[in-house]
Formats: structure tokens, sequence, C-alpha cells
């Protein structure tokens, strides 16, 4: 039996230039739909973190009055709208939910430390520099690939009850209190830096390289005080709502929502109705995946604020592939991979290669 070989970027990464295929728009009408907003960006992540107040509210309260099922109930949201930080994130690591400078740098700072698991810079780091500018050019782009998506009843049993994710935890504060930066969600597969991670802070400079292990130290040393201080005061259960928050709850909403942005998408293409997909989402699950639904508007023009993505869409239409709601696409998509790729396997072996797999 061979092992499968695995692409190393840091001996084998080339650059590519793309021709890239963009919808037809006028320069004065992209600037309209480019327009940030700080009102709507506060909107935006206000109305955000108002939501986890509520169900970290709602599971104090439960917790203080010994109502152990509502406890249950209430981590169980709290835990699956928290892990929603990430595309919080990533929106903000394109600096274009406020007009505002120090607003998304200090919003940044702020959902990084919340959502510590994630290193914001590590990951500005891979997507702006590499996802976008190469979007699944194999060898370039080692963010992402093609990806695969089988539906089975292990799989859904897992997305709606596999709810603490203990080998997480272990991995990265192990890698916080060695101050390695973290990367949970979009890489993090194990305690020590994978080869992509590894070469996206390699080709960094070191400027940049300290702004990363930066903001890990201020994540280490502001979750011993916040921890610390809750401890002190009998507060048990804010760690649990803070600091620990990222590591429970379900997994379904970022499954549904997230799924269609590459799978099955065609690699190599410079056209992003073809490397990108779309789909729609009921206006909650819209607003906790920060309308990245739109995601080849998204990566046809990174600069238009997740806000006015909608209306961008709407106004270049009849120059899209025509949508479909999230379910019935990730239906098609479950056949559409079995199709395409035969197996897990064989996908494995000409694409997930390029993902660490």
């Amino acid at each position: 039996m061979t092992i499968p070989v695995t692409w190393n970027p840091l001996t084998d990464w080339r650059p590519v230039h793309i021709a890239w295929v963009k919808v037809t728009i006028s320069p004065e009408d992209l600037r309209r739909f480019t327009q940030r907003s700080n009102v709507k960006g506060l909107c935006q992540s206000l109305g955000f973190l108002l939501l986890l107040a509520a169900t970290g509210s709602l599971a104090y309260y439960a917790f203080d009055h010994g109502r152990w099922v509502l406890l249950l109930f209430a981590l169980y949201c709290h835990g699956t709208f928290y892990s929603r930080f990430g595309d919080a994130l990533h929106e903000l690591s394109h600096n274009t939910v406020f007009k505002s400078g120090f607003l998304n740098v200090g919003m940044t700072a702020l959902f990084g430390w919340l959502f510590w698991p994630w290193n914001p810079h590590l990951y500005r780091l891979s997507h702006q520099g590499y996802h976008h500018r190469y979007t699944l050019h194999q060898g370039s782009d080692g963010e992402d690939v093609p990806n695969y998506v089988h539906l089975n009843a292990r799989l859904i049993r897992d997305l709606f009850l596999r709810v603490i994710q203990f080998r997480e935890l272990a991995i990265n504060l192990a890698r916080l209190f060695t101050l390695r930066p973290t990367s949970k969600g979009w890489r993090g597969r194990g305690f020590e830096l994978d080869t992509w991670e590894q070469f996206v802070l390699k080709s960094a400079s070191e400027k940049v390289r300290r702004q990363v292990y930066r903001f890990g130290l201020y994540c280490l040393i502001g979750h011993i005080l916040f921890v610390g201080l809750c401890i002190s005061l009998g507060l048990w259960l804010l760690p649990v709502l803070v600091t620990l928050a990222p590591f429970y709850g379900a997994g379904f909403l970022a499954f549904v929502a997230g799924v269609h942005q590459h799978t099955a998408c065609e690699p190599n293409c410079p056209d992003y109705r073809v490397s990108c997909g779309d789909a729609i989402l009921d206006p909650f699950s819209s607003f906790l995946y920060w309308h990245m639904e739109f995601h080849i508007e998204h990566h046809m023009f990174a600069a238009i604020p997740c806000y006015n993505l909608k209306a961008f869409s709407r106004f270049v239409a009849d120059q899209l592939p025509p949508k479909e709601y999230a379910i019935p696409r990730l239906l098609r998509l479950n056949r559409g991979c079995a199709e395409k790729y035969g197996c897990w396997q064989n996908w494995r072996d000409h694409f997930g290669l390029y993902k660490g797999f």
C-alpha cells in the first residue's frame, strides 16, 4: 500500500499570473458598492455580539437557578453561534466592514481575542495573500481546493451532536501557551504548524510575523487575566461562555452555509463563476455567516463590504449563475462529488494533497 504524498509549499509552491474573468460593471457603479459604512458595520458587529450576549445571559440565568436542561440548551446555542466568529474575522481581515480604520483594527482585536483560536493576522497572510490571489490554482493556493462533500448518517449526526471538541481545545491551548499562532477553523490540524502555515509565515515580512506573534501573546495574557479575575469573583461560568466557547456547539450552521464556497468547483480556472459557488440562505443564517453566501461576488470584488453583497449580486444577476437554496444545492453537490470524483480517496489523490490532507 502506497502512502499518498502531500504537496509541500515550502519546496513546491509556485506563483502564477491569472487573467481573472469578472462581471462587466462600470467604475462608477462599482464605487457605489464598495462604499464602507461605520453604521452598517456596527449594526452587523454589535448585532452579532448582542446575540451572543443573549445566549450567554440565558446560560448564566439557567446556571444560577439550577435549570440544567435549559443550561444545556443555552450552551448548545451559544457555542453554535459563537463559532461564527470565524466568519466575522474573515470579513474583518479584508478591512471592509468599517469606513474607519480605527474601528476595523479595534473590532479585529476584540473579535480576535474573543475567538482566540483564530489568529486574524496569520489568517490574513494566507487568505488575502494567496487564496484570493490564486483561488483554487493548484500549486499556488494552499488554503483551499475544489472541496469534497459526502453526506451520510454519521456526518449528519456529528453536525448536530458532536458538540465538544476536546482535541481542538488541547491543540490550541498548547499552541497558545507556547506562543505558536493558532488557526482553528481553517487550519490547526496539530500542535506543530503545518507546511502551509510555515510557508505563509516564512514568506511574510519580519514586521508582519511579529504582529502575528504579538497577537498570540496578547490573547494569552488577556485570557489568563480574564479567567483569573472570573475565578476570584466567583463567576465560574464566564470563562466557559468566553474562553472555552470556541470549543463547543454544533457544526450544522457552518456546514450548510459554507460548504458551497468551493465544493466540486473547477481548479485552475480564471473565472470566479466556475471556481466559486453561491447559495441562498435564510436571513438569520446569512447574518450569522456575514453574508458570505454571495461567495462568487466576494471573490470577484473583495473590496465590497459584506452588507453590500446582496445588492451588488442583484445588480449583476444577469451575468451570474442562477442561485439555489442551500439545502437543495447541498444535495446536488453531494451527488455531483460522487459523479465527479468517484470516491474520497480519488479526490484526495488529485486535490486533497494541495490542502494538506
